[in-house]
């Protein structure tokens, strides 16, 4: 019998561990897909997970994702650090520091799996190289392309484009020395279940309002928040009892609830980061149409959430939204940086219950058909096709 194939896991999402050992993201959930995927393939049931890992603090509260599974990743922690800039100021201390760790566990695997756009992803084809273990990338985004979606001053916009060329052309060298998946419509990370969808309404959509507009994620810069607020004013002015709820927390906050204070009273709610999957889902199952204006994107999990809760999307075309969207079939397409043209939009899907209750059921039958389980499936297979020598058939 064949023995095992022994996976490492690179990934740059930020962890923190307990006093008690316990180890959990401070906002991802690739942890979640990672473990799917090393249950559905011949791995053992285990696979070794590179992630910078730091000690939480007596003041910090308690974590609200789901803790890793330590059972099925064994976490081989590398330095922590504080984002792209943090990194690269003590990239010469991050690579001394990294280096043993990434060296020794990918010399001791079989294959090797590098999430990426990373920060540590050069030793780590370095490591490859010199030890003889095979890669393949799974391509999440270009840092390229978020820079340039984020206004800057001119010199700060000048280093953070130079920083993510450099980030993407480490990603591109990646990609020319082994099989890669830049996401797509079929093979991106879901954490959506059968039970999310199950518990979603599929029945009649509501005809009348007042109506409730949601947008869920990282409050940023490239997110379009600025217009969408604006959007919601435009609806406000209009006449339609339109509250726009945001779910979701980052360094843009602070700016938009100042912003939101010039609405009318109840215009905007914010309700911060939502941990438990539970809590998130019902406050999108609320939602009568969910909202993602995003100038830079890959494939943003939140639309595959709201079309498990049963919302109606509407999202700009950019990244691998229209793909995901299935081109405007599975929702509505609107432009970027554009208030009047979100605001016509859902204003136009408010009015049309039909066309609503059409991108429900599309929305919802493509959930249950990516869940968790079945996007690790699918790359399991796409890894059997690609080293059959490693994983046959």
């Amino acid at each position: 019998m064949r023995p095992d194939v022994r996976l490492a896991i690179l990934d740059d999402g930020q962890f923190v561990q307990t006093p008690g050992g316990d180890i959990y993201p401070l906002a991802a959930t690739f942890h979640r897909f990672a473990e799917a995927v090393v249950r559905a393939g011949p791995f053992g049931g285990r696979a070794r997970y590179l992630v910078p890992v730091r000690q939480m603090t007596s003041d910090e509260p308690p974590p609200w994702l789901p803790a890793v599974d330590q059972r099925v990743l064994e976490i081989v922690p590398t330095a922590p650090f504080r984002g792209i800039a943090d990194y690269v100021v003590r990239w010469p201390i991050q690579l001394v520091r990294n280096w043993p760790p990434i060296s020794s566990t990918i010399r001791d695997s079989d294959l090797a799996w590098l999430r990426l756009p990373a920060s540590n992803a050069l030793p780590a084809l370095a490591a490859g190289a010199l030890h003889g273990v095979p890669h393949f990338t799974w391509q999440a985004g270009s840092v390229g392309a978020v820079v340039a979606g984020q206004p800057r001053p001119l010199p700060l916009r000048v280093l953070a484009r130079a920083v993510g060329l450099g980030y993407d052309t480490v990603s591109a060298l990646s990609r020319r020395n082994g099989p890669f998946i830049e996401l797509d419509a079929e093979h991106f990370a879901s954490v959506v279940t059968l039970a999310d969808v199950e518990a979603s309404p599929a029945g009649p959509v509501r005809r009348e309002g007042p109506w409730t507009v949601a947008w869920a994620g990282r409050m940023a810069a490239e997110k379009g928040l600025p217009e969408l607020l604006d959007a919601a004013r435009l609806l406000a002015e209009s006449g339609w009892p339109v509250s726009l709820l945001l779910i979701g927390d980052g360094p843009l906050r602070a700016s938009l609830e100042q912003r939101a204070r010039t609405l009318p009273p109840g215009a905007v709610s914010f309700t911060g980061f939502l941990g438990e999957r539970e809590q998130y889902m019902a406050a999108l199952r609320a939602a009568d149409l969910f909202v993602h204006p995003s100038h830079a994107e890959g494939i943003p999990k939140v639309l595959l959430d709201a079309m498990a809760a049963g919302v109606p999307v509407v999202a700009s075309p950019v990244g691998r939204i229209p793909e995901l969207l299935g081109g405007g079939l599975r929702g509505r397409l609107v432009p970027a940086a554009d208030a009047p043209a979100i605001a016509a939009v859902v204003s136009e899907l408010l009015a049309d219950a039909g066309a609503r209750q059409a991108l429900r059921a599309r929305g919802l039958e493509w959930a249950a058909a990516h869940t968790l389980d079945a996007q690790a499936e699918r790359l399991v297979g796409w890894l059997r096709l690609r080293f059959p020598s490693l994983l046959p058939g």
